[in-house]
């Protein structure tokens, strides 16, 4: 029963939020989509990881000594003694890790480019460990690549397929075990080991890759990071499929890097050395010369020695030469400097190669060098633009002025003790002039050999001084933690993939089901029916597939209970109503069940000796007689024009007691106008008088305008919406002819609802009444349940 069915709901025409009470009852009536759905994606999480390939890391921390981070003043008076000045920046060396040169240098020195593979079905396994043949290349290994080997072994012969997959071209080749072979401009080898005998026959994959192409990949996969902010600790890390060249990798890497420190040490010193030895090497000749040329005056001159006023003259001359040559060398370091600072492109640290630098300079030249490493970091992350960047060339600016400024000064003080002693030595010329000529001539001999002597001596000292700092300089860092093999993978990790596959396949799911019932432009329940129209809802209707045409009134079906459901709401709905009632059936567009309804809904009127005539008033596409088993030749259009009478028209409706139909008749081409004719009322008020009820089937009021034109003739109208068929869209136009007033009762039929879908499942208690049988689930029953619930 439904109550205060006269009674207007409150308008909503809003849609509604979401019930998430209502989308779990959905999301648990498809339980058996939710179970397909799983065992699909826990199917797939174990495809995937069968065949993804996993990825391995390995780790290694390298200690590494930088100045900057300690030492305090006993770390500064080391830096003062110190021939070379060796502090690192920290952000730079984890670059210098990473740098593609050092990279390439390890690769290419463990052919890490070179990889081993047993050909698969679907995937193929790299061989690392102890391959059964090997590959090597006769020339640069570094400057080959990229090849595709497909080596199958035959007897005493090598099948070698070469494959391209860019140009999708193939190369076949053979050659023996140890025999080179050219492809293209690169020669190789290919070898068994002597336990390739027990491998089973089977093809190898050889990939050889370019070692710089090969070095920017593993570049990406390589990773560094402090430990804390307050060590000078790296941890470095590295990706690989293998796990053991994982480790591998790793460690030829700070291998490497250790290397190319202590190389990048010694450069400045290993420069040096070779440039006083040279120089060396050149005063030793020149000193023995100039011995030969004493020994020889003396022979030609006959004396053994000179006179005390020419030994005095030549010691004074001799002590200003090397006040001169110190003064001199002076003024060549600070040279140095100014060229170095002029020229931004020069290589740092700056060690001067004779002479040496006061403290004051060495610290400015230290903090220039520091904002060049500082510009050259910031540069590989920011643009030249940059405000950053222009601060610090702002920096190297000034202080380049203020090295500048400093030296300038320097070489003035300089320039006067060298002009001094330049005057003390042409004073001492003046006095040698006086000397006769032999002993002027062996005092200058003495002189150029006295000069060649002591700087051959400054220059052997130095020499040794070098050679011991280049003996004595060792690697700073530490492998404080060697990279170590791992024994699992950190992707794909088992967990998360199942945990991923399952949950997009949970999210995947109750999106489709969000999709069908919330998303469906379709009409899919009576809440949505109530959200747009302020009408009852007077008979709810299940989909028929057997029977449908049955009216027999004794078949206790579901249809008919809720056909009889619907007769006992409409009888409430026609409270009031005096005289035959005349009850109107429409609905927004064709297809939605009108005809059907009117037809039963007719036929459950006859109950209690009840007389109902159905009137085809579908007078554009007439479908109820057809229905019903009748023709439409004579009706409703015959009876309007005037060449039939009311008895003619009016048929008995077969298997029925108390039902009978009026005909629409011949389709006419103005359908409207007969409608809204006088015969038309003349023809309603005879069938009111004739029965007890005049049930009218009528075109789609969302189409033509035939319903309003006899709505005033009508007491109750009912408007059919058909479960997924009708749109929602649909249902606006009619609920505002609705308040417009044509009607002057009405009602909803809420009809095709399908069996076993979520909606009746909810919303009913599932039975059935039968006389003779209960009801039996079979097979096919419940295939179709569940295929309900899965689609």
């Amino acid at each position: 029963m439904i109550r205060n069915m006269n009674q207007p709901k409150t308008t909503n025409n809003r849609n509604s939020v979401i019930d998430l009470n209502d989308l779990f009852q959905k999301i648990v009536f498809h339980w058996p989509l939710y179970l397909l759905v799983l065992m699909a994606m826990v199917t797939s999480a174990m495809l995937y990881l069968k065949y993804k390939k996993p990825i391995y890391m390995s780790s290694a921390k390298l200690y590494l000594k930088d100045e900057k981070k300690g030492g305090g003043e006993e770390m500064d008076a080391l830096k003062s003694l110190s021939l070379f000045n060796n502090g690192k920046n920290i952000e730079n060396e984890m670059e210098v890790l990473k740098s593609p040169i050092l990279v390439e240098k390890v690769i290419a020195g463990n052919s890490f480019n070179i990889r081993y593979y047993i050909k698969g079905t679907v995937k193929n396994e790299e061989i690392y460990n102890q391959p059964p043949l090997h590959l090597r290349v006769l020339g640069d290994s570094s400057k080959v690549g990229n090849y595709i080997f497909d080596v199958t072994r035959e007897k005493d012969l090598l099948k070698i397929k070469l494959v391209n997959y860019t140009t999708d071209t193939s190369l076949q080749l053979t050659a023996k075990p140890g025999e080179p072979f050219t492809v293209a401009k690169d020669k190789f080898v290919i070898t068994f080991s002597p336990l390739a005998g027990s491998t089973p026959a089977s093809t190898f994959r050889i990939r050889v890759d370019s070692v710089p192409e090969y070095a920017y990949e593993k570049i990406e996969e390589i990773g560094t990071a402090l430990v804390n902010r307050d060590a000078t600790v790296i941890l470095v890390s590295y990706k690989d499929p293998v796990p053991e060249r994982t480790a591998d990798f790793l460690n030829s890497l700070l291998e490497a890097y250790n290397e190319y420190t202590l190389d990048d040490k010694n450069k400045v010193a290993f420069k040096t050395i070779h440039f006083l030895s040279v120089r060396v090497d050149s005063l030793k000749e020149e000193l023995g010369l100039l011995e030969k040329q004493e020994e020889n005056f003396k022979i030609q001159r006959g004396i053994t020695d000179i006179d005390a006023s020419s030994k005095l003259a030549l010691e004074q001359v001799k002590e200003a030469d090397i006040r001169l040559s110190e003064a001199n060398l002076q003024l060549s370091v600070f040279d140095q400097v100014d060229g170095y600072i002029s020229n931004p492109a020069s290589d740092y640290p700056f060690a001067p190669v004779l002479g040496n630098i006061d403290q004051t300079l060495t610290s400015m030249i230290n903090r220039y060098e520091e904002a060049l490493r500082e510009k050259k970091r910031l540069s590989l992350s920011l643009k030249p633009t940059s405000d950053i960047l222009k601060n610090v060339e702002s920096q190297i600016t000034d202080t380049r002025k203020t090295i500048k400024d400093y030296i300038s000064g320097y070489r003035r003080n300089a320039g006067v003790v060298q002009r001094k002693t330049q005057d003390k030595v042409n004073q001492i010329q003046g006095k040698i002039a006086n000397i006769p000529t032999y002993a002027k001539e062996y005092i200058n001999i003495k002189r150029q050999q006295g000069v060649k002597e002591n700087l051959y001596l400054y220059l052997l000292k130095k020499k040794e001084e070098a050679s011991v700092a280049y003996a004595s300089n060792v690697v700073d860092n530490k492998v404080i933690a060697p990279a170590f093999v791992p024994d699992k993978p950190i992707t794909p990790k088992k967990s998360l993939v199942f945990i991923g596959f399952i949950a997009a396949g949970l999210v995947l799911t109750s999106a489709y089901i969000y999709l069908k019932y919330f998303l469906n432009p379709s009409v899919l329940s009576k809440k949505e029916i109530e959200q747009v129209f302020d009408l009852p809802v007077i008979a709810e209707i299940y989909q028929q597939e057997e029977g449908a045409r049955d009216m027999s009134l004794q078949n206790r079906s579901v249809l008919v209970e809720q056909v009889f459901n619907m007769r006992t709401n409409l009888k409430f709905l026609l409270t009031g109503v005096t005289g035959t009632p005349t009850i109107l059936l429409t609905s927004s567009i064709s297809g939605e069940g009108k005809t059907f309804l009117s037809a039963h809904l007719g036929n459950s009127l006859t109950v209690s000796n009840k007389k109902v005539v159905l009137l085809e008033l579908d007078l554009r596409k007439p479908k109820l007689s057809q229905f019903l088993g009748l023709d439409h030749n004579v009706g409703v259009t015959n009876y309007i024009i005037g060449n039939k009478t009311i008895e003619e028209i009016i048929k008995k409706v077969p298997g029925t007691d108390g039902l009978y139909l009026v005909s629409s008749g011949p389709i006419p081409p103005n359908p409207i106008e007969l409608i809204e004719g006088d015969r038309m009322a003349d023809l309603l008020a005879q069938l009111k008088d004739l029965f007890d009820y005049v049930v009218i089937d009528m075109s789609p009021i969302g189409i033509v305008s035939d319903a309003k034109s006899i709505s005033h003739q009508v007491d109750c109208a009912l408007f059919v919406v058909r479960y997924n068929f009708t749109l929602k869209s649909k249902l606006i136009p009619v609920s505002e002819n609705i308040r417009k007033g044509f009607f002057k009762k009405t009602g909803i039929i809420f009809n095709g609802i399908e069996q076993d879908t979520f909606y009746p499942y909810y919303y009913y208690d599932h039975y059935s009444y039968t006389e003779n049988k209960q009801h039996n689930h079979t097979w096919s029953s419940l295939v179709k349940k569940i295929k309900q619930r899965i689609a």
